[in-house]
């Protein structure tokens, strides 16, 4: 009952984010449920399903079928898409009514792969954890089948994280790309918008790995232990910050040290005290750059992040708050404590102080397709650009 909300629609689920890291590849991708969460994911958690020729199916879950446990019915219409369609992965993604029934898709996709041949998985997605869980399953079974341990490439990068939810339609890790590649740098896969099996099969060759989200965070940690590949957590947001943060993964493929890019990487650049007192609510990783990049342009020190899918210790600040309801999302921006809240416009419902400013950031796992208007790019000098624009609107 903590969990239920009275203004803001559920944010983008575990089953839309397994969806959205297999959206690329040639699958068939069936969601198990009655049709809708899949139109829950197809319509207001995936920018990039109108127009486009991706796998992405319904089971058409039935009450009868529940009722039964008819998995047979499940496997023969798998069978004849994949027979039209020829894909390289059959994929199951389980919902609420699955969970409930105790419905084992991964045991389906095991029987499935038996008949087919065709490499097949099946995640126990539920509907009640966040998107960056379900993607993160989706990641490490694709690494898992298609990506072996191999010579590491000296400069080769892979960028993990890219969601939709996170990057509507990748202009941000588009332009992190470019940067690396003017750099010097060869990026082997972004991990998971615009990226081909065959740049998966050669994941495990890079050098260091960027993690620009939780997700990409969590599919970091799995590809350190399995492969033994560094990575650099953050996204560089800030015109000083970008050099930074490039000096920084340079230092992590260097020494072959994992890191995370915060304020150890730009001590002294705030002033004790200076600035609005700031809260960026929001993904966690994001956040935490936003905030590294307020440092280091603007000088600003008081600046806290408010996680709304989950807190990572590492990431946390003194001042850091885990935000998993509803109610203390509500608490934490009507706290007092702030002058600013940067947030996605849906949050601005909660807001009850008419001295604290309100600066919209969107997140398209929260307001999807109505918060697009709200979009703003945040990487390199586009942050510095985007704040001071607004500015003058704050009163700051």
């Amino acid at each position: 009952m903590a969990r239920i909300s009275l203004w803001l629609p559920p944010f983008s689920p575990d089953y839309s984010g397994a969806a959205a890291v297999l959206f690329d590849l040639k699958t068939v991708t069936a969601m198990h449920d009655g049709s809708g969460c899949t139109g829950n994911y197809t319509g207001y958690d995936e920018p990039r399903w109108y127009g486009s020729a991706s796998g992405i199916f319904c089971s058409g879950l039935r009450e009868i079928d529940a009722v039964l446990g008819d998995d047979e019915k499940l496997i023969r219409k798998m069978i004849r898409a994949a027979e039209d369609i020829r894909p390289d992965i059959l994929a199951l993604i389980g919902s609420p009514v699955p969970m409930v029934i105790g419905a084992d898709l991964a045991g389906i996709a095991r029987e499935l792969e038996e008949r087919t041949g065709i490499v097949s998985m099946g995640f126990n997605t539920t509907g009640t954890a966040y998107y960056d869980k379900g993607a993160y399953m989706a990641a490490a079974e694709l690494l898992r089948r298609f990506a072996p341990a191999g010579e590491r490439r000296p400069g080769r990068v892979n960028i993990l994280g890219a969601l939709p939810m996170d990057f509507y339609k990748g202009r941000e890790t588009a332009l992190l790309k470019a940067f690396l590649e003017d750099a010097g740098y060869e990026v082997g896969l972004t991990l998971a918008m615009d990226y081909t099996l065959e740049q998966l099969r050669r994941a495990g060759t890079a050098q260091v790995n960027v993690a620009v989200s939780r997700f990409g965070l969590l599919t970091a940690r799995y590809m350190e232990r399995e492969y033994g590949i560094p990575y650099l957590c953050g996204f560089p947001a800030g015109e000083q910050a970008q050099q930074g943060w490039l000096a920084a993964l340079e230092r992590t493929a260097r020494e072959q040290v994992s890191r995370i890019w915060k304020d150890a990487d730009s001590a002294g650049s705030a002033r004790a005290e200076a600035g609005p007192s700031i809260l960026i609510v929001g993904e966690q990783v994001m956040a935490a750059s936003m905030r590294t990049g307020f440092r280091r342009e603007m000088g600003f020190s008081r600046v806290a992040v408010g996680c709304l899918y989950g807190a990572e210790k590492c990431l946390m600040e003194s001042g850091d708050v885990n935000l998993p309801t509803e109610r203390d999302i509500k608490a934490a921006v009507n706290s007092g404590a702030y002058d600013l809240v940067i947030a996605d416009p849906f949050l601005k419902c909660l807001m009850e102080r008419e001295n604290v400013g309100f600066l919209p950031f969107a997140q398209y796992a929260v307001s999807s397709k109505l918060g697009t208007g709200a979009q703003a790019s945040v990487f390199g000098a586009n942050f510095n650009r985007w704040f001071q624009s607004k500015k003058e609107e704050l009163g700051i």
